[in-house]
């Protein structure tokens, strides 16, 4: 093969995404030649409303697998927590790098104010978020606080932080710092040209629970084609086996990206750790290593979520009837 179509889409984080790709197959393969591809999807050219009101994940994605199932381009790179529930027909995901920091990042203008644990009686602080499960995990976080739908990538989000549109912002500390935006340390340190502007805070995933997958780039090439055969070069095994645990507690609750829902599984020593969320409820199991006991978790995990969930909402509906 003389050269790799690579899509992905024009932001600067996707670009800076597709780049580390290019840079994994380069150094898997120094006389590969590669190209990169730049595609708009729906979910780029609407931007006035929420995710929730034109998609599911899709939005990201179609018009990659569209091009590919057509051959106009050979791989496509996602951000993982973006990908649809079901790929097309056809498409596998051939690989996935190391996973970057899987934490949210709270964002504030550095003249502003923080959020509250115990409610002050004040003003609302607004938050510019426009996912369910960091509304849901915010208003667990914090009192007397008001999310609000925000849309754009990274940089625009935080130009309309700075113009004063909401009083913070909450954005993945994977794509911050790919850009080179906030600060690497587990404190609320940061670094880059945005230290004098805004103040940083990674937020702990076992209080704030990532989406699935959150952190990891994906590949997405044709089954059975030489890029795919290709890209198996580059793929993290660690990463992958977390990945496939993760969808797989998607899959078993169907949940897509309007419901409130979370998974993080990674692996410590000889045993894999999953936490999930779903409906506001969390559950964590431990295995050992192996995707079949990982998918085994990801099914008891999503089948208890399942059984809270109902019992509370039967809870509720018994409340109302009284």
């Amino acid at each position: 093969m003389n050269k790799i179509r690579i899509g992905t889409r024009g932001s600067r984080l996707a670009l800076k995404q597709a780049a580390l790709v290019q840079e994994a197959l380069q150094a898997a393969d120094d006389s590969l030649q590669t190209e990169i591809v730049i595609l708009r999807t729906k979910g780029d050219i609407i931007q006035d409303k929420p995710l929730t009101e034109i998609g599911d994940k899709g939005v990201f994605a179609s018009e990659f697998e569209q091009a590919l199932q057509e051959g106009h381009i050979d791989l496509a790179v996602h951000s993982a927590k973006d990908l649809p529930m079901t790929l097309a027909g056809g498409l596998t995901i051939a690989a996935v790098l190391p996973r970057a920091d899987v934490r949210d990042v709270l964002v504030v203008p550095k003249q502003g104010r923080m959020p509250q644990e115990q409610s002050d009686g004040g003003t609302a602080f607004r938050i510019g978020s426009g996912s369910r499960r960091r509304q849901l995990l915010a208003g667990k976080l914090w009192k007397n606080v008001v999310c609000e739908n925000i849309r754009g990538n990274v940089d625009t989000r935080l130009r309309k932080l700075q113009e004063g549109g909401y009083d913070g912002i909450i954005l993945a500390k994977a794509g911050l710092d790919r850009l080179g935006i906030s600060g690497t340390g587990s404190d609320s340190s940061v670094g880059g040209d945005d230290a004098s502007t805004f103040f940083f805070c990674p937020l702990p995933p076992e209080l704030f629970l990532p989406a699935a997958c959150q952190g990891i780039i994906a590949v997405e090439a044709a089954n059975g084609s030489e890029a795919e055969e290709i890209c198996r070069r580059i793929t993290d095994a660690e990463t992958m086996l977390c990945f496939q645990v993760e969808r797989e507690v998607l899959r078993q609750l169907s949940a897509d990206c309007s419901e409130a829902a979370a998974a993080w599984c990674r692996q410590e020593q000889d045993r894999l750790i999953l936490d999930a969320m779903y409906a506001g409820h969390h559950v964590r199991y431990t295995c050992s290593v192996s995707l079949q006991e990982g998918r085994q978790l990801a099914e008891q995990a999503a089948g208890e979520l399942k059984k809270k969930s109902h019992i509370c909402a039967a809870l509720d509906r018994e409340e109302k009837i009284t």
